[in-house]
């Protein structure tokens, strides 16, 4: 539980109201300050049209947060997990947004959901980024937007049409090549030697990430996505994803994603593997 900072009893408390920083009219010039940089600085990619109101994107954001000179930091970066399943749910992270020259800062926290992905999309990278972005964009402009809600916050399902899964199935096989054979040796060789995981554990695997039965079944992207949330992920971690319990492990215990030393992959299997 967050801790109330306590003022000390002999402590005078200070008189008087509240005042603005700064007047009504240097306030409405900063304001039509922003509204200008959006009309000249922004671009139509850098918008996104919901329910009718024009939403800023994360790249307009940057521009923000650059030209208001402002640093934004990442100070919570965790899974959010269901404690009757023990799986993974959702992804919560919280940043700092801080006007450099100032000092002045803003933290606000975003989240995301698998449930709000569409299957295909339904992957831990993408879950995490989500909610980093939204905690970033949330932070920046709150500190110098306005408070402007950002398109990444809002989630509408109903405007990404997600087709039924034979049939993205088919079409992205066709469009892709299904997963090559060193893509396929490469998923069997981390999840059974490097990740610890046994032959149930690496389908469960394969199943939660790709809705897939077998690796024959997988595309070459989702081989690829695949072998990138292997590498990015613990065998812990990955046993906990799939909703197992390690064996004497507590999600606080959980060590640091491991990373594959460069120097054992070659650029041409880097290639091969849909990694480069």
């Amino acid at each position: 539980m967050a801790q109330v900072k306590q003022l000390p009893q002999d402590r005078p408390q200070p008189k008087g109201l509240i005042t603005p920083a700064a007047s009504v009219e240097q306030t409405l010039e900063q304001f039509h300050i922003y509204q200008q940089m959006k009309s000249r600085l922004g671009t139509t990619d850098d918008f996104q049209n919901i329910s009718g109101k024009q939403h800023p994107k994360k790249s307009f954001v940057r521009k923000v947060q650059r030209f208001f000179n402002v640093s934004c930091e990442i100070i919570q970066d965790e899974p959010l997990i269901d404690p009757k399943t023990g799986k993974m749910i959702a992804w919560l992270a919280k940043a700092r947004a801080t006007h450099v020259e100032t000092g002045a800062y803003q933290e606000a926290d975003g989240s995301c959901g698998f449930e709000e992905k569409v299957e295909k999309q339904r992957t831990l990278h993408n879950v995490r980024a989500h909610a980093i972005t939204r905690a970033k964009n949330r932070a920046i402009l709150d500190l110098v937007g306005f408070g402007e809600v950002s398109a990444e916050e809002i989630a509408e399902r109903s405007e990404h049409h997600c087709p039924p899964q034979q049939s993205f199935r088919e079409t992205g096989q066709r469009a892709q090549g299904l997963a090559t054979e060193a893509q396929r040796r490469k998923i069997f060789a981390m999840g059974q030697k490097e990740k610890g995981l046994t032959e149930n554990q690496l389908r469960k695997l394969v199943k939660y990430q790709t809705g897939k039965t077998s690796t024959s079944e997988m595309t070459k992207k989702e081989a690829s996505e695949l072998i990138k949330l292997m590498i990015e992920m613990s065998g812990a971690e990955l046993v906990q994803l799939i909703g197992e319990k390690a064996l004497g492990t507590k999600l606080d215990d959980l060590p640091e994603a491991e990373v594959i030393n460069g120097s054992e992959i070659q650029d041409d299997e880097l290639k091969e593997l849909g990694l480069a």
